[in-house]
């Protein structure tokens, strides 16, 4: 048995790692938004519930549709084309094809595949990242902080016009 590659190593500990935070960011992404839809719901920006509704309907399709491409490769059938499969990636399913490659061992061989599917990822999260930091960040600042301050503990300063200046220019 021929030994493995540090590539392959690394390759394969970064997709179980990949693994992992799929079924993590599915399982926050479905409590935010079941929180959002009860009675006593957390309130919610719409855009991030869309965002939400998206990531988990089409991780969904991108677990089945990993599933019957695989069943259909196995079987010599006609595919599923890539680009169908990017495209519910690219529209918040990359946690549910991400896991379907996985468990199916669905195109992990072929590169051209997995480097646009690592370029979606990568969008993906560094979207998620920037809209948790405008959110999160600066309501727990210290500058957001100081300058939610009580206006009765700072004196209110009342500009005044300056006068006009007096004497010539010589």
């Amino acid at each position: 048995m021929a030994q493995r590659t540090f590539v392959q190593n690394f390759n394969s500990r970064l997709q179980s790692s990949l693994v992992i935070f799929s079924f993590l960011w599915l399982s926050v992404a479905f409590f935010w938004l079941y929180r959002a839809v009860t009675l006593a719901g957390q309130k919610i920006d719409f855009f991030v519930a869309i965002y939400l509704f998206l990531t988990i309907l089409c991780s969904l399709v991108g677990f089945v549709l990993a599933f019957i491409d695989k069943r259909r490769s196995v079987r010599d059938r006609p595919r599923i084309s890539e680009q169908t499969l990017h495209a519910f990636s690219l529209a918040g399913g990359w946690p549910g094809t991400c896991i379907g490659n996985w468990i199916f061992r669905h195109k992990t061989q072929k590169t051209s595949y997995q480097a646009m599917f690592w370029l979606i990822v990568l969008g993906h999260l560094s979207i998620v990242s920037y809209c948790l930091y405008l959110t999160w960040w600066p309501a727990n600042s210290e500058a957001a902080n100081i300058s939610k301050l009580p206006s009765t503990s700072l004196p209110r300063i009342n500009p005044q016009p300056l006068p006009p200046p007096s004497g010539t220019a010589e």
